[in-house]
């Protein structure tokens, strides 16, 4: 779970907008760190390298960094990353310091493993969840969580309820939303609504 990357900032005392600005102008990155047992602090960090290179990248909030701001050393995940919807590039950034020993909610990637019976069968599968919501200790954070979909057939559906958690990882989300399902094609999907308007056209003749 540990990661190369330690992020360290500059505590700032001036926030807003036209600071944030400026920061970026000069080569830094405004963020905010914030936490159970921890006031929010803002902070600058300068925009380049790893630092750079892991919030523009797939980060999710199932990776714990090191940061170090001045007198503080702290244990966080990002919680929080904002981008231009233009250029895409990084204009803020929130942590979430941890504490040990105490539980805390975030997002976990969800991966699916295996090719669907259904799939083998000219049906499509279709994602409808990336992450999950779960509750559990710093220490217990699982980096993915992984389900097996080769056993779904044509019109079979998982939940997030089938998803296998870890030992000390307790799910937040609604049991009952469906994560994987696998679908005709379209081709055949217009076939069996051509199909049921036919039988349904010709039940109306016999009346």
């Amino acid at each position: 779970m540990r990661e190369s990357v330690i992020f360290k900032g500059t505590k700032r005392e001036a926030t807003g907008k036209g600071v944030a600005r400026k920061l970026r102008s000069r080569g830094y990155l405004p963020g905010v760190v914030y936490g159970p047992d921890l006031p929010a602090i803002p902070f600058s960090l300068e925009a380049k390298g790893s630092t750079m290179n892991t919030l523009k990248g797939e980060w999710s909030e199932a990776k714990l960094y090191d940061l170090a701001l001045e007198d503080k050393n702290l244990k966080v995940i990002i919680k929080d990353v904002q981008t231009d919807p233009v250029t895409l590039d990084v204009l803020h950034v929130d942590f979430y310091a941890v504490t040990f020993g105490k539980l805390m909610s975030l997002m976990i990637p969800l991966k699916f493993q295996g090719e669907p019976i259904g799939v083998k069968k000219g049906g499509v599968i279709e994602y409808l969840v990336d992450e999950i919501e779960v509750e559990c200790l710093p220490k217990n954070i699982p980096e993915e969580l992984y389900m097996d979909i080769s056993g779904l057939d044509i019109g079979d559906t998982l939940f997030i309820r089938d998803v296998q958690l870890p030992e000390g990882v307790a799910l937040k989300d609604d049991p009952s939303q469906p994560v994987a399902t696998v679908m005709t094609t379209a081709a055949e999907k217009a076939e069996e609504i051509e199909e049921a308007e036919e039988t349904e056209l010709e039940e109306k003749e016999e009346d």
